[in-house]
């Protein structure tokens, strides 16, 4: 019944929303949950940047390739010690119609690096100072940072008016859309930009995002053609749109980490024995094929294969899938008959069904799992704000740098849910970012290696990205970030 009701109300909302049709250039998007909020040093939740990514903009922005391009800054240099950048803005205005200027843009970093306002202060805690030019900004690093102009891709360092109120709700930013319409657990209306910087105009004048969180629904929507895109097909209904006539889907890698996080901090999960007995009593094969249909690689470390570059893949036999084992070490540890809660985000059907799936694996050593299955809201204020947990699952998205990745590890970092700690882990991240080449490699490779022997989670797959839409739909550009890319699509 609670399906049919989605689906219902998902029709109703698109009779709605829809109106006009093609001849309106309308783009109806299908997502599973609201983002948490538009203020960019306060978002946690990887569906915001998805969203945001065609809001705001910073001073360069990511590429589909990995890379990095210009944005608001038209150009930069660097000094010959590496700590000094030049960012030199080119003419653009706000989706209020003013002027971008310096100020605007010492202001934004200023406030994504105060300890006292931003989640993610700690990320830009390399700056030494940032100065206000005649013709654009300059940044002082504390030393060289190998992965800092990549962090200036994020949403954290977006650029807004240094006069804009209520952010969380009213975005004010430069990109090719604006916010025009939120209704929580419905929708959100995006339109386009026309004065944005590029002159170039977007296929699409009206895009709608959709909350849709039963999967079910989404692809009814879509076959129905109410729905033409969902950028992350869930691969339990996979089957119900291959080889569907007029949809089409498009695979690519993800760059995901989906993980069991374990509370390091709570006993007996404190005790690495038990960490590995769960790490060693998990068959992720199984995993990877009930719960995402094959669709994904496994994965032994805290990178992606898809970082190729960085990523370790000499960690295969370190957590090798071994139940004997597993006994052994809870009997060690004296927790033979442990039972623990398996917290699961609702909105997330590749982690529900991978938790089920684990927790019966998990039974079959003798532990008993309680399956605690809450809401996103829920799960982002108590498990990764408050570490109020036991096991949880998520997936960590990727990020341009592996530092950025790495660094939620360290000991002091706002985002180590996990609460892991590690001296010699700590001091590896940091000589990561004043490493260069081969050296850099091998930091991040042995870094690798004790997040798998020392196990702040039970790294399990990067699924593939799976986005599905309408045939008629063109020009959708894969990220190795989680961001949807609306300017680029036309029919």
């Amino acid at each position: 019944m609670r399906k049919r009701l989605n689906l219902l109300a998902a029709a109703l909302l698109m009779t709605l929303l829809v109106g006009g049709g093609a001849a309106a250039q309308v783009l109806n998007i299908a997502i599973p949950q609201d983002p948490d909020s538009f203020d960019p040093i306060r978002t946690v939740a990887a569906a915001t940047s998805e969203v945001a990514f065609n809001i705001y903009e910073g001073l360069v922005k990511a590429t589909p390739e990995g890379g990095v391009e210009p944005a608001l800054a038209s150009h930069w240099e660097v000094d010959p010690s590496g700590t000094r950048y030049t960012f030199y803005l080119r003419d653009a205005q706000f989706h209020n119609g003013r002027p971008v200027t310096v100020e605007d843009v010492v202001h934004s970093l200023n406030r994504a690096r105060d300890p006292h306002l931003s989640v993610r202060a700690g990320e830009l805690d390399m700056i030494k100072g940032i100065k206000a030019l005649e013709n654009g900004v300059q940044i002082e690093l504390q030393e060289p940072n190998g992965a800092f102009i990549y962090l200036l891709t994020e949403v954290y360092a977006s650029i807004y008016p240094a006069d804009a109120e209520d952010l969380s709700r009213r975005p004010i930013g430069t990109g090719p859309y604006y916010l025009a319409d939120w209704r929580p657990h419905q929708h959100l209306e995006l339109r386009r930009f026309d004065g944005h910087w590029s002159g170039r105009q977007p296929y699409f004048a009206q895009v709608n995002f959709l909350i849709i969180p039963d999967e079910n629904s989404q692809v009814l929507n879509l076959k129905a053609g109410r729905v033409q895109l969902i950028p992350r097909l869930e691969a339990s209904v996979l089957h119900q749109v291959a080889n569907s006539p007029g949809i089409k889907v498009e695979m690519s890698p993800m760059n995901l980490v989906q993980l069991f996080a374990i509370n390091n901090a709570r006993p007996p999960f404190d005790d690495l024995r038990v960490r590995r007995a769960l790490a060693l009593g998990l068959n992720r094969e199984e995993i990877l094929l009930g719960a995402a249909w094959g669709q994904g690689v496994l994965l032994d470390s805290a990178l992606s294969p898809a970082m190729a570059q960085f990523y370790n893949d000499q960690l295969g036999e370190v957590n090798a899938y071994d139940p004997e084992q597993a006994r052994k070490l809870l009997q060690e540890a004296g927790q033979e008959n442990l039972r623990f809660t398996l917290t699961l985000p609702a909105n997330y059907p590749l982690h529900v069904q991978a938790g089920e799936l684990a927790a019966r694996q998990w039974e079959e050593l003798g532990l008993q799992v309680d399956l605690e299955i809450v809401e996103w809201g829920t799960w982002l204020e108590r498990v990764y704000t408050q570490r109020d947990y036991d096991v949880s699952i998520i997936g960590l998205a990727g990020r341009l740098d592996p530092h950025a990745i790495l660094v939620r590890y360290t000991t002091g970092s706002s985002r180590n849910f996990f609460n892991f700690s590690n001296s010699r882990y700590d001091e590896l991240i940091e000589l990561g970012l004043r490493a260069l080449g081969e050296e850099r490699r091998a930091i991040y490779w042995e870094a690798q290696e004790i997040l798998a022997r020392e196990l702040p989670g039970v790294f399990v797959m990067d699924p593939l990205q799976m986005a599905a839409m309408r045939q008629e739909i063109q020009g959708w550009r894969s990220y190795p970030v989680y961001v949807v890319d609306v300017a680029s699509l036309y029919q």
